[in-house]
């Protein structure tokens, strides 16, 4: 018996994603839309009510989200807990979260200006410790997956596997 031909996929990118990934027409894909999500940056077509990835492209992002935006970012973990599949995917490593608010600092700009460095740390009350609680709070409550992948192709590459997998069992034989 022959294997059912698993369909492409497309990708669905939030309309005030900026600076995000592009899922070009290659492999599964059938490439991306860019519409206005009520939930998360991207998900699948078809899908949308199954999927979101959240998609933070600095350990900055999410300081702010679990800072100065807490309430508004607060509501959008409530929405994602309706996800049967929720993703924080996260384009820096877990050593770069701990070690918030270090970690924005370059090693050059640490040895050339150490006390301007040391004025700026001072000012934020958020530490990685505070951001690590929160995420896992979020992973071990609510169910979303956290996922540190150090970079932004990585976070890609992440992504898109993620999307792959998705759809074969969406689409997988019955």
């Amino acid at each position: 018996m022959a294997k059912k031909k698993i369909p492409n996929y497309t990708v669905i990118k939030d309309t005030r994603e900026q600076r995000g990934w592009i899922f070009n027409k290659v492999d599964r894909c059938n490439g991306m839309l860019t519409e206005t999500l009520k939930t998360g940056d991207y998900t699948l077509q078809g899908f949308e009510d199954q999927v979101c990835i959240e998609r933070k492209m600095s350990v900055e992002e999410i300081a702010n989200n679990l800072g100065k935006q807490k309430k508004r970012f607060d509501a959008e973990i409530q929405r994602m807990i309706e996800y049967p599949f929720k993703y924080i995917v996260c384009e820096f490593s877990m050593s770069d979260l701990i070690d918030y608010p270090n970690s924005i600092f370059s090693d050059n700009m640490k040895s050339r200006r150490p006390d301007y460095v040391q004025a700026q740390i001072s000012k934020r009350r958020i530490t990685g410790k505070y951001l690590l609680k929160t995420l896992l709070e979020y992973q071990t409550w609510h169910g979303i997956h956290v996922l540190f992948c150090d970079n932004k192709t990585n976070a890609f590459k992440v992504t898109d596997s993620i999307f792959k997998r998705l759809n074969e069992m969406f689409h997988g034989q019955d």
